[in-house]
């Protein structure tokens, strides 16, 4: 009895552990997710935003110090980034990378303006690959930023 039970445990594991990543994947396409990001107006449910193929957008805000994050996949290092700010002062936002703690830029974006950031002026040859920490920061009130940006292995398509 108990060699039938453990049998019956092991092949219905062995069928989940192949049939779970074939329905996962069934789109042909790999997922690739952000957990880190942080969507803290999405009160509707508990779910924070994903990269979905090589763009993100969102907004962070409540708080005076916030963060969000996004990914850079192998061989799109050509990043468009921009960022509204609807608060009412001004947002300090610096973007750095997770693994080599390099800091690509800080840029103060004034209440009510947006700011964008093209990588192909600083980095002609497009940002590191991996995770990068978005860092948003106000002094006198709560930041309210929209984000959006996108990594692309075309440096016309950052131009634009």
């Amino acid at each position: 009895m108990k060699k039938k039970a453990k049998f019956t445990v092991l092949s219905l594991a062995l069928a989940t552990s192949l049939t779970v990543p074939a329905i996962v994947g069934a789109s042909g396409e790999v997922p690739t997710t952000n957990s880190q990001m942080v969507n803290q107006t999405n009160d509707r449910i508990g779910i924070t935003p994903f990269v979905i193929g090589n763009q993100w957008s969102g907004n962070t805000s409540g708080a005076k110090i916030t963060s969000t994050s996004f990914v850079v996949p192998g061989g799109y290092g050509h990043v468009k980034l921009y960022f509204n700010n609807k608060g009412t002062s001004d947002a300090i936002i610096s973007v750095t990378h997770v693994d080599t703690n390099k800091v690509y830029f800080t840029q103060t974006v004034k209440p009510g303006t947006s700011f964008t950031w093209r990588s192909l002026t600083a980095y002609p040859q497009g940002m590191r690959a991996g995770s990068y920490i978005v860092s948003y920061r106000s002094s006198s009130a709560n930041v309210n930023v929209d984000y959006a940006g996108f990594a692309s292995d075309n440096e016309d398509e950052v131009n634009g």
